[in-house]
């Protein structure tokens, strides 16, 4: 094809802009931010100051497009560790033995989005506009370009062959089908009511939180879930974020934020209730609900509309597969386009083929999400018997380091959920889960 428009240029929007130079002579990249300079904060992404996960499966994705960008981030101060060995897990403050899954980063959002954005930027064929789509085109029963505003002209009009969606939670794409005669993607929601609070804090060459690099702390309270992380990341900081739901969302009181640190039960998150290195204020941001588009449903779609990341799915963010998602829907993108299909067809053979993976991370964090009392929406069948599997799950994984290397890879996107409601892994959780918890 000649020219592909990619709207997004946040991380499925850059993702998905190197998987489709494979394919076009030119990709015009439209992000509304300015993107020039390093990795600083951006407007259109009012949660990049707090803590986010790039998986196992997702590094390993980013790598295979980028590769060596691993080693660059390491380079200029992100942490690369094993998130099975080197983050440890509590909950309500008993530690999971360690269970090696593979390499993971930790960095900050801006950071990590500014790295994928100098590689993007200095492929052949590859334009970046700074601007707003307003509206999609078409004819003869496809897209065939973007109407843009607050960019280089007003009221620009760019031609496309194909048009990829990243623009994430806030994405216009149900107005712009209803425009064009289409009906919009039928919708699944859960309210989930997260909210979230960040603080930095100054951190010493190779300092650890009770010999861990990197913890997560959860409480298993389905009446007042709160959750506290401490991640290393660049600059020689600790990013640490305390969560919680309902109507316990931390607020920016600095006081707020530390008395939840200092009745964490996990003793090794307490110091940062009282120390005196803190270098940020505090940050907070709200995920009221999730939302899933399925595109697969559709009788009816134009040619030549594809999308990809939070545009079809936005997930609870305190499970962290929302990046390593969007690697994922690339992937699967540029399958859609090496398999020959024609860009200007109804790209229903690739919504049908996100469905299985938009499936198996809706299930494990919406299964979750239902367990707690606030919780309303459109409930996942068998709920019933998954909490059950989940509950023998979080006994199980605080004995047996076999079965918490497979709870990771479940989380991580490495293996399919499936795998912990196999007999023989049953029978293993059911036996673990009986014994006695190990001294603390």
């Amino acid at each position: 094809m000649d020219r592909a428009v990619v709207l997004g240029g946040s991380v499925a929007g850059l993702l998905a802009a190197r998987v489709v130079t494979d394919h076009a002579s030119e990709v015009v990249l439209v992000e509304r931010d300015d993107l020039a300079g390093g990795p600083a904060m951006r407007k259109g992404v009012p949660q990049g100051a707090h803590v986010h996960g790039l998986l196992a499966r997702g590094l390993e994705q980013i790598e295979a497009l980028f590769p060596g960008i691993t080693q660059e981030m390491f380079e200029d101060g992100a942490e690369v560790a094993d998130p099975g060995i080197d983050l440890r897990w509590f909950v309500d403050g008993q530690a999971k033995p360690p269970a090696g899954i593979g390499l993971g980063v930790s960095c900050t959002r801006p950071f990590l989005e500014w790295h994928l954005r100098r590689r993007v930027a200095a492929l052949k064929g590859v334009r970046v506009v700074r601007g707003r789509a307003e509206g999609l085109t078409a004819s003869a029963g496809r897209v065939d370009g973007v109407t843009l505003s607050g960019a280089e002209q007003e009221g620009e009009h760019v031609g496309a062959d194909l048009v990829v969606d990243c623009t994430g939670k806030s994405t216009r794409i149900d107005a712009w089908l209803d425009a064009m005669g289409y009906v919009a993607a039928p919708q699944r929601k859960v309210n989930v009511g997260l909210g979230y609070a960040t603080r930095f804090f100054a951190r010493a060459p190779d300092e650890r939180l009770g010999g861990a690099r990197a913890i997560i702390s959860i409480t298993d309270d389905v009446n007042r879930a709160r959750g506290a992380v401490a991640f290393p990341v660049e600059g020689g900081r600790w990013l640490v974020t305390v969560g919680g739901y309902d109507q316990d969302r931390p607020s920016s009181d600095p006081a707020d934020f530390a008395s939840r640190l200092e009745a964490d039960p996990c003793v090794a998150l307490r110091q940062f209730a009282h120390r005196d290195d803190v270098i940020s204020d505090v940050a907070t941001y709200r995920y009221p609900v999730s939302v899933r588009r399925d595109f697969y449903r559709c009788r009816r779609l134009p040619g030549a509309l594809i999308g990809a990341g939070d545009s079809i799915a936005s997930f609870n963010p305190i499970y962290g597969q929302g990046m390593t998602s969007a690697t994922l829907h690339a992937a699967a993108l540029g399958d859609y386009l090496g398999s020959g299909a024609s860009p200007h067809e109804p790209a229903m053979r690739y919504f049908k083929k996100l469905r299985p993976l938009v499936n198996s991370v809706w299930t494990l964090s919406t299964s979750a999400d239902f367990r707690l009392a606030h919780v309303t929406g459109d409930r996942p069948r068998g709920l019933w018997v998954t909490h059950r599997v989940n509950d023998l799950y979080t006994k199980a994984t605080l004995q047996d380091a076999t079965l918490h290397g497979l709870f990771l890879r479940v989380l991580n996107l490495q293996e399919r959920p499936e795998m912990m409601a196999r007999p023989d892994n049953l029978v293993r959780a059911y036996l673990a889960a009986r014994r006695a918890p190990p001294v603390a």
